[in-house]
């Protein structure tokens, strides 16, 4: 086991003993304010945050390109200094240290990137023990380190190559071992997969998780696409315009979202956005629409619709018709959505509405189901 592994899984199991998970990142009433241009006001691009990053989780923040996603990460190593609010990691506030005092601080704040920074003129190998070079640690030590992190990240065998002979996934690993050569306690992931096809994608967030697992590694995660939050975090944070407008578990902001952004988010995911566009257009589905009884159903933990609408059916005579559906599995747990039209009396909808809600599934009407045009996937953050 390497000294990366064996160090972080002592501490990881020292957590554990604890019971619930100590914080290791937290920002409070965090603002970035910049200058406005020709005499107008400043520009808040971070305003007014507060959140609690803990050990070992794999921590989403999602927003729209130009929400601050990475200016509120780059306070997180002080990257970026905040106008007011403090930053505080292991107990310690951060934000205020001067640049000589953060050095060994940002040794355990690693970070990543979209476009992986490495050094064109240097082999992988070289890469990797890059930030040892002025450690005190000898040259043979820092190989035999580099080469067991590049054996942990899958490309040990691209040690003597340079980073145009490899993919963007081989060279995002190669960044991601670079990172891990200082043994950070926490990885910020800045858009790390924005660059990357859905394939590759994929395999670079198997990793991270992988790593997640092994290492009790802490992740942030920046990014834009909410597929990418439902693969692998456990807990997200929605950024909208600077501000925190949802943060909480995974399958607690899916199933109670407070802002129409994270809505739009969790509808666009699960293309029933698609679904709804349908059902608000197209002539086949009139008279629904003019009878006003179609419903959006969501639900975490059903998964059997066919059964539900057979129980409303049975128990109040409303016939259900399933429109458009998607059902996600979410850390090992069913997120459902369907768009269904609900056929019955009055009393007897009414009866089946409120059934719903005793089985942990959320009824909302077709005029109540807001979804404004998403930005196309892809876009740079900032």
């Amino acid at each position: 086991m390497s000294e990366v592994e064996s160090t972080t899984l002592t501490n990881t199991a020292a957590t554990s003993a604890q019971g619930e998970r100590a914080a290791l990142m937290r920002l409070d009433h965090v603002t970035v304010e910049f200058p406005g241009r020709d005499g107008k006001a400043p520009f808040h691009a971070v305003d007014d945050v507060s959140l609690t990053i803990s050990k070992g989780d794999i921590y989403g923040i999602i927003g729209f390109s130009g929400a601050g996603k990475s200016t509120l990460v780059r306070t997180m190593n002080v990257l970026q200094r905040v106008t007011s609010g403090s930053v505080t990691f292991n107990g310690k506030e951060i934000s205020s240290l001067s640049e000589s005092e953060l050095k060994p601080v940002r040794r355990k704040i690693a970070m990543i990137f979209q476009h992986f920074n490495l050094m064109p003129s240097r082999t992988v190998l070289d890469n990797v023990t890059l930030p040892l070079v002025h450690e005190r640690i000898s040259k043979a030590d820092a190989k035999a380190k580099a080469l067991r992190l590049l054996d942990l990240v899958g490309i040990a065998d691209k040690a003597n190559v340079y980073p145009r002979q490899l993919s963007g996934g081989q060279q995002q690993r190669v960044a991601i071992a670079r990172a891990l050569i200082g043994d950070p306690e926490i990885l910020l992931c800045d858009e790390a997969t924005s660059a990357l096809d859905p394939r590759t994608t994929r395999s670079i967030l198997t990793l991270l998780k992988d790593l997640n697992a092994r290492l009790g590694l802490t992740i942030v995660l920046i990014t834009h696409q909410m597929q990418v939050v439902k693969d692998i975090c456990t807990r997200i944070a929605v950024v909208d315009h600077g501000r925190l407008v949802d943060d909480g578990g995974i399958l607690d902001v899916f199933a109670h979202p407070t802002s129409e952004l994270t809505r739009e988010f969790i509808y666009t995911s699960g293309n029933i956005n698609k679904g709804l566009e349908l059902v608000r257009t197209h002539d086949l589905f009139a008279a629904e629409r003019d009878a006003g009884n179609v419903y959006l159903l969501s639900s975490v933990g059903q998964g059997a619709e066919e059964t539900l609408m057979a129980d409303v059916h049975r128990r109040y005579g409303v016939t259900g018709n399933i429109i458009f559906g998607n059902v996600d599995v979410i850390h090992d747990t069913p997120f459902g959505m369907i768009l269904v039209s609900l056929e019955g009396t009055p009393d007897a909808v009414r009866g089946a509405l409120e059934y719903f809600a005793t089985v942990g599934v959320e009824a909302t009407p077709l005029a109540d189901v807001h979804v404004n045009e998403t930005q196309a996937e892809g876009e740079d953050d900032e």
